[in-house]
């Protein structure tokens, strides 16, 4: 019983994490981030910033903790990231594009 109880608590882990681009998420954990530049606005909200989209199809890169690959992001003009710290929030409607192999950082 009890090794159905955790494998069932794994798979759930799992389904939300490997799905978490395709249903929307709040935050992400990042090594780096990189904005399209020209096409976003940032503000400061100490300790916090906050980027907005100044045009449609604007993008950010982004190389999240522990992986070895940027996933491009892409925004509608308006939507937000507020970055704190190693941590980056993203408004709902970001569009994820397929990872790419990062070749500036192993």
């Amino acid at each position: 019983m009890k090794r159905t109880t955790l494998t069932s608590i794994v798979v759930l882990l799992l389904s939300t994490s490997v799905f978490a681009d395709t249903l929307g998420f709040v935050e992400q954990k990042f090594s780096h981030l990189n904005f399209e530049k020209g096409k976003w606005s940032r503000s400061v909200q100490t300790p916090c910033y906050t980027y907005t989209a100044i045009e449609d199809g604007a993008t950010v890169d982004v190389l999240r903790l522990g992986m070895n690959n940027l996933v491009p992001f892409k925004a509608a003009k308006g939507l937000k990231v507020t970055v704190c710290g190693s941590t980056a929030a993203f408004d709902e409607g970001f569009e994820a594009s397929a990872p790419a192999l990062s070749k500036t950082h192993p």
